[in-house]
């Protein structure tokens, strides 16, 4: 496993894992952690195990629609990451899962099929390429895990019409779901800090309070 880290405190109480786009890498999402300023939080960036047909970076899913996609050496990467992270010390629900683009997809494939509920999901500008066969597969534990989407309004590579499908999609599963479009295209703007910040502050009160209830 290729891995880079960035945290924003000495003892960080959040762990973000953070996906990148195709043809991303390891730094991809470095440039990302450091300007959302998300308060004590670890991040973890790995590398996609696949390399891109387009010869520079790397794919989370590999193949196309005639031959099929393979996708299994990026569950077991973090599947182990996963394993990593709590040994770092950091609780499920603790523990946030970040995408962009294709790794906004696999963010979503990968943690609703988890067992357990983790602190939330952030797709961003993603997709969900098979409905069918993932609703076949979501479990009922991850039904308790939160899923904030962001999409720009003028996103030209993953339509805004994808992010309304993935709401529809989850708040049929009755997953607790929100969508927030921005003013942009096929980027994650620095003003999506905030609305994540606020995201994950709203869920750590929320376990405060249900664990004292």
């Amino acid at each position: 496993m290729i891995l880079n880290t960035h945290q924003t405190s000495d003892n960080p109480e959040t762990a973000i894992l953070a996906l990148h786009g195709w043809t991303g890498d390891e730094h991809s999402m470095v440039p990302v952690a450091k300007t959302m300023r998300i308060p004590n939080a670890a991040w973890y960036m790995p590398r996609a195990p696949y390399p891109s047909s387009s010869g520079t970076g790397f794919t989370w899913f590999s193949g196309n629609d005639e031959a099929g996609w393979q996708y299994e050496k990026s569950f077991f990467l973090l599947n182990s990451l996963m394993n990593q992270i709590r040994d770092d010390g950091f609780p499920n629900d603790s523990i946030y899962i970040m995408g962009f683009s294709m790794g906004a997809s696999l963010s979503m494939e990968f943690a609703l099929r988890l067992e357990y509920p983790i602190g939330g999901i952030i797709p961003i500008a993603g997709f969900i390429k098979d409905k069918v066969r993932l609703q076949s597969d979501i479990t009922k534990e991850s039904r308790n895990t939160p899923v904030l989407i962001l999409h720009g309004d003028k996103d030209d590579i993953v339509k805004p019409e994808a992010g309304q499908d993935v709401h529809n999609f989850l708040a049929e599963q009755d997953y607790c779901v929100r969508l927030e479009t921005y003013s942009g295209g096929h980027k994650i703007p620095i003003s999506a800090g905030g609305t994540i910040n606020t995201f994950i502050s709203d869920q750590i009160n929320f376990t405060v309070i249900h664990s004292s209830d």
